[in-house]
């Protein structure tokens, strides 16, 4: 499928990715981004062993909210440090965990360090990522 976007007179054609190549992308790059990426899934629907706490279910909701942000990002971009875009949900769902982990307690208290800890990790990642992303493309220019 071609996409024209037409833009102060000129005509950009670009090539849509179909998303659910984002796996088949994603096992073609480095072990510890395969792997990573595989323990953040993990992690984060972890929280369906937890349903019965209201944010275990903002957990979910975030990260598929997330990954469909993620398989848009990679519709246009392709397997790009720009993905790191895709969990900017992150960073009011780690505020939102941060402000409650004083409310929980036992194994969910756990989790929410755990979630905390790998979302916090991947953010470092992500901004890292699409600083270097957005200042190649500005150089580029």
């Amino acid at each position: 499928m071609n996409l024209v976007t037409r833009s102060i007179g000129t005509v950009h054609h670009t090539r849509l990715r179909n998303p659910l190549r984002f796996f088949s992308d994603l096992v073609h790059q480095p072990t510890g981004v395969a792997v990573w990426v595989f323990a953040l899934m993990v992690v984060n629907l972890a929280a369906l062993a937890f349903w019965s706490e209201p944010l275990a279910k903002v957990i979910v909701v975030t990260f598929m909210l997330s990954s469909m942000l993620m398989m848009g990002l990679y519709t246009w971009f392709g397997f790009e440090r720009i993905l790191g875009l895709g969990h900017v949900l992150w960073v009011p769902l780690l505020a939102a965990i941060v402000m409650h982990l004083s409310e929980a307690d036992g194994a969910f208290a756990a989790y929410l360090i755990l979630v905390a800890l790998s979302i916090g990790i991947s953010l470092i990642f992500d901004i890292r990522d699409v600083w270097i992303y957005l200042s190649s493309k500005r150089a580029q220019h």
